[in-house]
């Protein structure tokens, strides 16, 4: 047996197939899930998709997941004992298509491709709550919102800003048994550092200064319903050892407090950051992580579901009782990037509406522009180095030319000779970005 843990990753082409991994040997021998979408962790602990009740076993073991091709590779998550390939131990493998075994403690695993009759197909439909598309990778997504809606289990969304995270936790809600309960929404990301922990678990009256009267937290309010954590990896580390205790118990203390509440709640989390990268740069325990991300979605960003763009456009456009788009914009919008995602499109749509004034509805190409030059400082990182450059200099030089001539009532030669360019500039600058000058 070889000692040297190594990562095996051969190369295959592409093919279509969704996979049953069944424990073959140990304790849990019979037990079997079939691997979707979604990734899949296996191991000791209860709230594992694959359950092992193996004493060798680490309570969060392996996960397996679909590779781009259509295979399956399984990943070691830090086991104790380790995971075990062709009699050597692996940190990542790939494993043939035709299927292999895998050993963890006194257990295998046994991971082999659905026959084509059994493979789960998405359904043909168009809609999942408020999220519209026809495109494969949507009705994917869709069909894996309908079986999880079912159950309690928590998920991990993971998905680029204005891409619909937030209509995935709606989604999931609104078509499972806690429909009717409460559906609370919380932005990690967007509150004071010194409120978080008040925002979740709530305060009693006199915790702190302003502390006026008692108020519950968010947990509490989505009490027999769902919690939406969005932008979870903005938790500090030292509030996430008590968000993975009220996961774990359904209890916590209220800031203030002397008594437990009790709660039965729902928690769908969303995150633009890789949680595992944070993982591993020391940024987000690993524990809460496991916890969060015992199923994982992922929202497929508007480039990626191109095709999508026509019935979104029809959407949006019925809902703004705008006409619809000439053919040549629809094809503008389809040859665009979409940083912003479908936020970005409703935003453009809306602001083409606003300007038709009643004629027919047009996309220029500085609407575009504009949308894109409002991105935020966490979207423009997601961009290539010099696009991301184009936008903020795009971003300067309108602002810049705008406070320019309101200084100068928009006197061009004026404003051109404090700002040491040639009036010709200022005048073309001010046309481009629909800045009032006066030549």
């Amino acid at each position: 047996m070889a000692d040297a843990t190594k990562t095996h990753v051969p190369v295959y082409k592409r093919q279509g197939g969704r996979w049953r991994v069944e424990v073959t040997r140990g304790p849990s021998k019979g037990g079997a899930i079939d691997l979707g979408e979604t990734a899949a962790r296996v191991g000791s602990a209860a709230e594992n998709a694959l359950v092992v009740d193996d004493r060798k076993v680490s309570r969060h073991h392996l996960e397996i997941e679909l590779r781009p091709d259509g295979g399956v590779r399984v990943r070691d998550l830090g086991s104790k004992n380790g995971t075990f390939y062709e009699d050597s131990r692996v940190e990542v493998v790939d494993l043939p298509m035709q299927g292999a075994t895998v050993r963890l403690g006194e257990s295998e695993l046994r991971v082999v491709p659905l026959a084509e009759e059994q493979r789960p197909w998405a359904p043909q439909r168009t809609r999942c709550g408020r999220m519209y598309g026809k495109t494969e990778v949507m009705r994917a997504l869709f069909q894996q919102i309908e079986k999880l809606a079912a159950t309690r289990t928590t998920v991990l969304v993971h998905g680029e800003t204005g891409s619909g995270k937030e209509l995935v936790a709606e989604a999931l809600h609104d078509l499972g048994a806690r429909k009717g309960a409460p559906f609370v929404v919380l932005d990690c990301g967007a509150i004071p550092r010194e409120l978080i922990e008040s925002e979740l678990f709530g305060h009693t009256k006199g915790a702190f200064t302003g502390a006026s009267s008692d108020r519950p937290g968010a947990f509490e309010r989505a009490h027999g319903g769902t919690l939406f954590l969005d932008e979870i990896g903005e938790l500090e580390l030292d509030l996430q050892p008590k968000l993975l205790r009220v996961l774990e118990t359904g209890r916590f203390r209220p800031v203030g407090g002397n008594h437990q509440v009790t709660v039965d709640v729902r928690v769908v989390a969303a995150s633009l950051r890789d949680l595992a990268e944070e993982v591993r740069q020391g940024r987000f325990r690993q524990d809460l992580f496991y916890r969060l991300s015992v199923v994982r979605l992922e929202v497929p960003p508007l480039r990626a579901r191109i095709e999508d763009i026509p019935l979104l456009c029809k959407l949006f456009c019925r809902e703004l009782d705008a006409p619809p788009l000439a053919p040549e914009d629809l094809e503008a919008l389809r040859q665009y990037t979409w940083p912003g995602n479908v936020r970005q499109l409703k935003n453009v749509l809306e602001r083409a509406s606003a300007l038709a004034r009643g004629g027919a509805l047009r996309i220029r190409s500085e609407d575009l522009e504009e949308s894109a030059a409002q991105l935020s400082p966490t979207q423009l990182l997601q961009l290539p180095y010099d696009e991301a450059k184009a936008r903020m200099l795009e971003r300067f030089t309108r602002e810049y030319i705008d406070a320019l001539l309101l200084r100068h009532r928009g006197d061009a030669r004026h404003a051109a000779r404090e700002a040491g360019v040639g009036r010709e500039w200022i005048v073309a600058l001010a046309r481009r970005h629909g800045v009032a000058v006066r030549e």
